[in-house]
């Protein structure tokens, strides 16, 4: 499945009195292709994190379409938005999203739950803890995990349904070098299973993986 962004672009308003904006993403076309792990990088501020934003379909663009396997996201009513979202794109958020409530399973769970699965795939849920080196904190609670160890927590939750599309926004933030090295490998077998792979970083571990690597700054795209 393929995801493309044409003329995508973020403005925030400055002031209600100026009428000035702040421009996050300047018009911005990108296509995201299947099998192929694309590397945004860049510094903080860029703007990185608000394409990716826009590309999983939560945050709604000032102008511009993404399309996702041919639907255009924000054409879509907001239900219908968060099933395709749900069904076909894995996201790794910036910071630690996990529910507090839950249990380190349950969350990696959490896509499946939403779908709606009578019988929500555990055994292969706790194949990915077991992948991210978190098979005996299974029944902890988030709150007991260290930063790191909440990283991997959410790249096995976004990688439960196979997703079509994957989106990384700083995925290897607080891990140590073997973890690094883990989270890496595991968005490259992502692309080479067939997903199509964005990661946001302002780091350069992740471009030895790239099939492509690109710069953000100011709000453009190179």
């Amino acid at each position: 499945m393929t995801i493309r962004a044409r003329a995508l672009t973020k403005d925030y308003p400055r002031s209600s009195r100026s009428g000035a904006v702040l421009t996050a993403v300047a018009p911005t076309d990108l296509d995201l292709d299947p099998g192929s792990l694309t590397v945004v990088t860049g510094r903080s501020g860029s703007g990185k994190s608000t394409l990716l934003m826009m590309l999983a379909g939560l945050l709604t663009p000032t102008a511009g379409t993404v399309e996702v396997g041919g639907q255009d996201l924000y054409a879509l009513a907001e239900g219908e938005r968060s099933r395709l979202r749900n069904e076909s794109i894995g996201l790794v958020p910036q910071g630690h999203a996990a529910l507090r409530s839950l249990t380190v399973l349950e969350n990696v769970l959490l896509p499946a739950v939403i779908h709606g699965d009578a019988e929500p795939p555990v055994a292969r849920a706790l194949t990915l803890l077991d992948d991210v080196g978190l098979t005996g904190l299974a029944e902890e609670r988030p709150q007991e995990l260290s930063g790191g160890e909440l990283r991997r927590l959410a790249l096995a939750r976004a990688l439960l349904m196979g997703p079509a599309v994957l989106l990384a926004d700083e995925p290897t933030a607080g891990l140590d070098s073997e973890n690094v090295e883990l989270a890496l490998t595991f968005l490259r077998q992502a692309a080479d299973d067939g997903s199509a792979v964005l990661v946001v970083t302002h780091e350069a571990e992740a471009d030895r993986v790239a099939d492509r690597v690109l710069t953000m700054d100011g709000g453009r795209l190179s």
